[in-house]
């Protein structure tokens, strides 16, 4: 559309053409229209997991403990041939491949549960299956692929060979409409027989097993089609993308192993593509559409990273409460200070929170509900809460979290990998979309009704205006409204807790009332107000996380844990300081912040009351193996599935 040009122009205007035009659904774009979907939480139940998921996740484990040594993998950069044969032979390159073509066939919520149990353990060893099941050739030849390609591809993938994704280029990251690799189609007698692909990808993740050598069977690849190699210069509006799946021995196709600071078992690095020829059977999609629908499949793929972030947020629950029962200081254990504890509960307040935010997006993308915008709202809390956790558990094990395990050895101290924790960390808040454009992303996405109604007024279009009106009048409606049907109706929100419902009821419609004006006002430039679109997004993820966890507090699952009920009250207290902070010299304190509060809550937890939390993972086995016989090992519920 002509006319688009003027609110979105260059790389804006070719994110535009490619973008999901698909009306949103999901919860979060609601709350900034003022509308709180509710219903997608009450139609939401958890369902236990199959007896074949229950027997894999017991062979991961013994694997993982068994053979997968985190210490190793970081010091040689490599997983070991042994483990990669074992997670062939038991299926975990084709978890969430249909039985029908050899895999597992498992849910995106036992999948979940495998990522977590993977991230608690080795990040070298979850990013192999995780780039492999979720963002691959398997899902995309899934989604996107026809019934020619899924019956000749998706048994060798679930058999293991190993599978990555293309995209990211030196000048062309976030900006992927700057993509240079580019695709030349080849016609024999005016039919198309296939592309000539040429180009170089950087940070391709299961690509190469070292210089020179694949580790990747096939790779799905994004490039431009053009008839000629100039025409990758051309306006970004105009330019197409296709998505290949490429077969790594193709002749042309070269790749070079990278070295990182963390995650160092990582296969990662560059591919070299030259003139590589990819038959027509092997394009994902229409000609012209592969950007768009190979994007699709990253949706549900993103959801992975949450999961495996949640693994190892638990583990610093686990580690934490560790070390501030181990050390006294000032004739009490650091945990009894409430500078200490008040990072213990925060840690297991997100602990909580984050595992209701993995479970709700499971179902939800079990249930073909729309995660478009949670997905990546969910990848952005979980790596940002990860990372402040990490700092925290730094702080609490002092000079001893800069050292390393062996070091740690030297002295007799309890070998706990902060520092490799901290590394292997860091890339989360970049990889799957950095949280900075993930988050504009969302703003962009979650206003879009905004964008196309205001598109009118912008064009002065009578017909079009008329259309559009009532998109603003029931917004402002919304937005102004004393009380929702929410807050009147106690029966409707009985079943999770009323007081915190009516509050992100009630600032929902704050959110939608900032949203109005700030559209009104700013117009076309409200796309460039990057700043004042993550304070808009923000508010909409906090709310988000909020309502998840009144759910997953409500489930008859989780009725009777203990600290269930205060963990919630302390997470909410906490958000809702964001929205409405105290003075710093208030003399007032804050439920969240009060002394006397954190400690005994503080002290629950430290004493296992709360130990529930660290389901699911593999405790630090380094630390495990070098505990007294004789001390309180501290594995309890965190040791069960």
């Amino acid at each position: 559309m002509a006319n688009r040009d003027r609110m979105f122009t260059g790389s804006l205007a070719a994110a535009e053409a490619a973008r999901d035009t698909r009306s949103y659904s999901g919860f979060l774009s609601g709350l900034f229209e003022g509308n709180v979907r509710r219903h997608l939480y009450t139609q939401a139940s958890l369902v236990a997991r199959s007896d074949a998921a229950s027997e894999f996740l017991d062979t991961l484990r013994h694997l993982l403990i068994e053979k997968v040594d985190p210490e190793t993998i970081d010091r040689e950069g490599a997983i070991g041939e042994d483990v990669l044969a074992a997670l062939k032979e038991m299926g975990a390159f084709g978890i969430k491949i249909p039985r029908s073509y050899g895999g597992l066939g498992f849910t995106q919520s036992e999948y979940h549960e495998a990522a977590t149990l993977l991230g608690s353990h080795d990040a070298a060893t979850t990013v192999l299956l995780s780039a492999h099941n979720s963002i691959g050739a398997a899902e995309p030849v899934k989604l996107v692929g026809n019934s020619e390609q899924q019956q000749r591809l998706l048994p060798r993938l679930a058999r293991g060979e190993v599978s990555g994704f293309a995209l990211t280029e030196k000048e062309a990251g976030c900006d992927i409409w700057d993509l240079k690799t580019y695709a030349i189609p080849v016609h024999e007698d005016g039919v198309l027989v296939g592309y000539r692909l040429t180009g170089e990808k950087l940070y391709t993740t299961n690509a190469p097993r070292g210089h020179q050598t694949f580790l990747a069977s096939w790779l799905v690849v994004i490039a431009q089609i053009v008839d000629a190699p100039d025409d990758i210069q051309r306006p970004k509006e105009e330019r197409r993308f296709g998505a290949f799946v490429v077969e790594t021995r193709a002749r042309g196709c070269t790749c070079t192993r990278l070295s990182f600071m963390g995650v160092r078992g990582i296969y990662n690095g560059q591919v070299h593509l030259r003139d590589v020829w990819v038959p027509v059977a092997d394009r994902l999609g229409a000609e012209g559409e592969g950007l768009r629908r190979a994007l699709e499949s990253l949706t549900v793929g993103r959801l992975t990273l949450p999961a495996a972030c949640l693994g190892n947020l638990k583990q610093c629950l686990w580690l934490a409460r560790l070390r501030a029962k181990q050390r006294v200081q000032y004739d009490r254990s650091i945990g009894e200070h409430t500078d200490i504890g008040a990072k213990i509960v925060l840690m297991a307040s997100r602990v909580l929170a984050l595992e209701a935010i993995v479970k709700i997006t499971g179902i939800w993308a079990d249930t073909k509900q729309d995660v478009r915008l949670e997905s990546a709202a969910a990848k952005i809390l979980a790596t940002e809460w990860l990372l402040e956790s990490l700092l925290d558990l730094f702080r609490i094990y002092g000079g001893r979290a800069f050292e390393t395990p062996d070091s740690l050895r030297l002295h007799g101290d309890l070998p706990a990998p902060i520092e490799r924790m901290i590394r292997d960390a860091l890339i989360n808040v970049i990889w799957e979309g950095s949280n900075g454009i993930l988050t504009l992303w969302i703003g962009r996405e979650g206003l879009s009704r905004y964008f196309t109604h205001g598109q009118a007024f912008l064009d002065v279009h009578i017909a079009d205006m008329v259309r559009a009106t009532p998109f603003f009048v029931n917004a402002a409606v919304r937005s102004l409204a004393g009380m929702s049907v929410f807050e009147k109706q106690d029966s409707e929100t009985g079943s999770f807790d009323p007081r915190w419902e009516r509050f992100v009821a009630r600032k929902s419609r704050d959110l939608a009332r900032t949203t109005l004006w700030v559209a009104a006002r700013h117009r076309q430039a409200l796309a460039r107000k990057q700043r004042l679109m993550t304070r808009l997004v923000s508010a909409a993820m906090h709310l988000f996380a909020v309502e998840t966890v009144l759910w997953y507090k409500s489930r008859p699952e989780q009725q009777g844990k203990a600290y269930m009920e205060r963990l919630v009250s302390y997470f909410c207290s906490r958000t809702s300081a964001v929205f409405d902070p105290e003075p710093l010299l208030s003399w007032r304190t804050s439920p969240w912040d009060d002394d006397s509060t954190l400690y005994l809550l503080a002290k629950a937890i430290l004493s296992g009351q709360a130990e529930w939390l660290e389901e699911g993972i593999i405790p630090c086995r380094a630390v495990e193996k070098e505990l007294a016989p004789n001390e309180e090992r501290m594995v309890g519920a965190s040791a069960r599935g």
